[in-house]
């Protein structure tokens, strides 16, 4: 799932193959579902806030790079 989430490709991602993809945890479908519903603008921003938090907190743990 994670190459089909990239900018990069070809064919946009979208909510809906989100949802139906059995590989997506739980919590990221849930969180979609909800911020479905918000400016898709804002959800953007704040989902690259959090993968930078995220990023970090991951760096700080193993002692590299993410």
């Amino acid at each position: 799932m994670a190459d089909r989430l990239t900018r990069d490709t070809v064919t946009a991602p979208t909510i809906e193959a989100l949802l139906a993809d059995p590989a997506a945890s739980f919590a990221v479908k849930a969180v979609a579902r909800r911020w479905a519903r918000r400016d898709c603008v804002d959800a953007a921003v704040d989902a690259r806030t959090l993968c930078t938090v995220f990023e970090a907190f991951a760096d700080q743990m193993f002692g590299g790079v993410s």
